[in-house]
């Protein structure tokens, strides 16, 4: 049977807790991972948990725009989401938390164990943050056509699509074999799919071949795919979110965007 066909069969999404919401019984010895399935980054460690099939992680939606204030207090004074309760402590932070379920968990292994993938995986990790900047900052260019998004944007997506290309006799993903890299990019890329077509007219995957085949591929990992959200309801909140300049308000992308100006970086 394919790895990524292995996925966690008894984790189930419990309600969304907001700020009228009582605390599950917190540091009692439980395990659990605090989300939003609203939110890329805790969408990234979700499908970990289930990819590695954690059942003994106990997996609490958090409301972002109504948050619980024992959760603040008691659990994650950052107030962000992903955050895990584990052995007394909490860690936070998407990207420490994928390492950090692969340190302690059993399971199958989200990291490339084969030196020649090892650097690769550096790279593309260090990268994300480049490209989901360069993302955000195309969907706010409110007034730019689709050819002016396209010259911020496509240098981010033609480095993706060369990325997978160097692995690509061996598989759909970023380095052939499903694993951490394509759990990191997966939920930006679900987004930026969706908003891009949608709402700015330039479909990334257009001259893209390799891209829409891992799209295709990521969607038949059931980890992964059974934490997306429904389209519409993403195109409704990424309509709301770009109405509102909010990617500009928290500070992601500038307040003045031209044409290039995007940062962009190569991935070898």
């Amino acid at each position: 049977m394919s790895s990524t066909l292995i996925v966690a069969s008894s984790i189930e999404k419990r309600g969304v807790l907001d700020s009228k919401s009582p605390s599950p019984p917190i540091f009692d010895g439980t395990t659990r991972l605090y989300f939003s399935s609203r939110c890329p980054y805790a969408q990234r460690v979700w499908a970990a948990v289930k990819y590695k099939g954690l059942d003994e992680i106990e997996c609490v939606e958090i409301s972002l725009s109504d948050k619980p204030v024992w959760y603040i207090e008691k659990v994650y004074p950052a107030g962000k989401v992903p955050a895990l309760e584990h052995d007394g402590k909490v860690v936070g932070e998407s990207m420490d938390l994928l390492y950090y379920l692969d340190e302690k968990f059993e399971g199958p292994k989200l990291a490339p164990t084969e030196e020649s993938k090892k650097q690769a995986a550096a790279e593309l990790l260090e990268y994300t943050d480049t490209f989901n900047k360069i993302g955000f900052t195309g969907l706010s260019m409110k007034d730019s056509t689709p050819e002016e998004i396209g010259t911020v944007v496509a240098p981010a997506f033609d480095n993706f699509e060369s990325a997978l290309a160097k692995f690509s006799s061996e598989g759909p993903y970023l380095l052939g074999e499903f694993g951490l890299v394509d759990i990191a990019y997966a939920p930006f890329i679900e987004r930026f799919e969706i908003a891009f077509s949608e709402i700015r007219g330039y479909d990334i995957t257009a001259g893209r071949p390799k891209l829409s085949q891992w799209i295709e591929a990521m969607d038949k990992v059931e980890a992964y795919s059974s934490t997306k959200v429904e389209r519409s309801t993403l195109l409704s909140l990424y309509r709301m979110m770009l109405e509102s300049d909010y990617f500009k308000r928290v500070g992601i992308v500038s307040d003045q965007i031209k044409p290039g100006e995007a940062p962009v970086a190569a991935v070898n």
